[in-house]
């Protein structure tokens, strides 16, 4: 049977996708979709978020089965809430259904799984995965020891990036060159020199930070780096470019030394020396990353382009870079996820493969509310050009791919969902603020809930609870309130018009038993659920599947290719992220996984009914082996 494999984009839109493709800069792509189905009204889950709509992806269970519901879980025992008292929801621990490599493995079949968020720890036993913590390869939300992290912090594994500038930048790390002085192989005042520490952030291990020494020539437009002014170069950058590949060496605790991975980037270095900004990107590496262990030194040793960065939109925000470098680091990181995937495809035994990259989702977040209405065209097009080039990046990853997988691989391109801009008139939606102003919520001046006096709260994403007396230590609302302060919470929220347009931006507001239909149930899920329009603030989360605005669209990308799909169809049927993993099933053999709650997608195909007329096929002939044993069993022979 075919080999399976899934290449995920995060959040990309699918009309950019679309056409960016006619357009004819997404070769592999297009080779793709010429050669199999494009799903047009592909809906994902709600929430529209990361976590739980890529576990649907690889276990076709909905959120309330597989019971990653938001971004974030409540502790167990914890008071749901927002997601500062709520952790990240990355654990595979977390996750009540059976993933589709899980299922494989029953029939001896072997995954290869790249960068595939709430999937650590592996829990498969002959296959190999990589990262599945967070969103990048290096990007930790959670620690060794599996606590999730609260909020949106991370840990990297080895150290985060840093900015090395004598601006005034928001957490960076500021210098003031001087004549260097004391150097083996320079001259003293020939050069500008600075010293600064490196792995100081968010490290996954608790580095001890490394010293660099710089050394700055504004004539020839370089800055050199050093471990220490008697040793050699470990980079040399040039003005306006990146270095090469640099190795800096770390202790860890216990005495243990680690090397970390990076990349440096000058963007500017005045004449005098007076105005210097050195960017370095995370220090990398891929220690603990993998299963086995032994995966790790593997690639770090065998894939030498790109690199495991965590490439984010914070960088560009703080001010650290501007966008093209902030493309150039994407192309980074999908360079090493190709590079990564085609190495351990064309090398290592497997079945299945799963990946998943999230430039895509970073992009947007920072990009498209300018790409949509900023008033400089100029700008806009600069932004046009930046989401070309983050597809046209993601786009090499997945022919790299394609050329390890083979021939006879099916081939899935797939989002867990898409991306919106904001109307320009429209003013964020708090919640909290509704439910305060509907007399349901209270608070100090300091902003905390007071609990004795508050009928509903927010949590996470799209859920409202109830703050009942059974459920809460702390709670007012008696249990045969609860309907009715249901029936409030509901009203304030359809009642409620956005000061800038005056409509309502809520879509749906919804009582628990009823986001059924949504796929939503279980303890994790609130008294209230509710989505909201695609013009409304925010990118993605609490945004409606099938929403569309401008130039975003909340619908999810898929397209299938291989053997047994169809040529160069455009499928205008419904269908769900959820439906991938059944389908996949239907046409590898592989068992449907246990929790499995999607459909195939039977119009795809090229013969609907393939393995049943497969398997009349093995009974018709069994039936004739069966009959021709039987009568040669009854011959006998008389010679009286």
């Amino acid at each position: 049977m075919s080999k399976v494999v899934v290449i995920g984009f995060d959040a990309p839109i699918t009309k950019s996708v679309k056409r960016l493709m006619e357009e004819g800069d997404l070769p592999n792509i297009r080779k793709l979709t010429e050669n199999g189905v494009w799903m047009e009204n592909c809906m994902v889950p709600h929430p529209t978020i990361t976590p739980p709509n890529w576990t649907t992806i690889a276990t076709g269970a909905y959120p309330g089965t597989h019971g990653i519901t938001c971004f974030h879980l409540p502790g167990e025992g914890k008071r749901p809430g927002r997601p500062e008292v709520c952790g990240q929801a990355f654990r595979s621990t977390d996750v009540k259904a059976e993933f589709i490599w899980e299922a494989a493995e029953r029939i001896g079949k072997r995954a290869i799984v790249i960068n595939y968020p709430t999937t650590w720890p592996p829990r498969m036993k002959d296959g190999i995965q990589v990262g599945g913590f967070g969103l990048h390869v290096t990007d930790w939300r959670m620690t060794r020891d599996l606590k999730p992290l609260p909020g949106w912090r991370m840990l990297i594994n080895l150290a985060d990036h840093q900015c090395i500038t004598t601006r005034n930048l928001p957490l960076a790390d500021g210098i003031s060159p001087t004549p260097c002085k004391g150097w083996r192989d320079f001259q003293d005042g020939t050069r500008l020199e600075a010293e600064v520490e490196v792995g100081r952030y968010n490290s996954l291990d608790g580095v001890e930070p490394s010293k660099l020494f710089l050394l700055f020539d504004p004539e020839k437009g370089e800055v050199l780096g050093f471990p220490d002014k008697s040793s050699d170069p470990i980079f040399i950058c040039p003005l306006g470019s990146w270095s090469g590949k640099a190795v800096l060496r770390f202790k860890v605790g216990g005495g243990e030394e680690r090397d970390g991975t990076f990349m440096a980037k000058l963007l500017d270095l005045s004449r005098d020396g007076s105005d210097v900004r050195l960017y370095l990107t995370t220090f990398c590496s891929l220690h603990g990353a993998t299963y086995p262990e032994g995966i790790a030194e593997e690639l770090e040793k065998k894939v030498d382009k790109g690199l495991p960065l965590r490439a984010m939109e914070d960088a560009v925000g703080l001010g650290w870079i501007d966008f093209e470098t902030y493309g150039e680091m994407l192309e980074l990181e999908n360079t090493w996820l190709g590079e990564a995937a085609h190495y351990l495809m064309t090398t290592k035994d497997w079945d299945i493969f799963y990946m998943h990259a999230h430039a895509p989702d970073h992009t947007y977040h920072l990009i498209l509310n300018r790409m949509d209405h900023d008033p400089d065209p100029r700008l806009r097009e600069r932004l046009k050009d930046l989401e070309r080039r983050v597809y046209t990046s993601l786009d090499r990853m997945v022919g790299r791919i394609m050329e390890g997988a083979g021939e006879d691989a099916v081939i899935a391109v797939v989002s867990d969902h898409g991306a919106c801009p904001t109307h320009p008139n429209y003013k964020p939606v708090s919640i909290s603020r509704i439910l305060i102003d509907s007399g349901l919520l209270h608070t100090s001046e300091e902003g905390e809930i007071d609990w004795k006096k508050s009928i509903a709260f927010e949590d996470r994403s799209v859920y409202i609870w109830i703050n009942l007396k059974s459920r809460f230590q702390d709670g007012i609302v008696d249990d045969e309130d609860y309907e009715d302060a249901r029936d409030r919470v509901i009203n304030a929220l359809l009642s409620y018009r956005d000061p800038g347009t005056g409509k309502c931006p809520f879509a749906f507001v919804l009582r628990k038993e009823e986001a059924i239909m949504l796929g939503l149930r279980g303890e994790t899920v609130g008294d209230i659920v509710f989505g909201i329009y695609p013009e409304a603030p925010g990118e993605h989360g609490r945004h409606i599947t099938s929403g569309e605005y401008s130039l975003g669209s909340m619908k999810g990308l898929l397209i299938i290719g291989g053997p047994g799909i169809k040529k160069g169809i455009v499928l205008e049927r419904h269908v769900n992220i959820a439906d991938l993993v059944p389908t996949l099933c239907y046409l590898s053999g592989i068992p449907v996984p246990m929790h499995c709650e999607g459909s195939v997608i039977y119009q795809a195909l090229e013969d609907m009914d393939g393995p049943w007329a497969e398997l009349r096929k093995l009974r018709e002939r069994y039936e004739k082996l069966e009959e021709t044993i039987r009568v040669m069993r009854s011959l006998t022979h008389s010679y009286e």
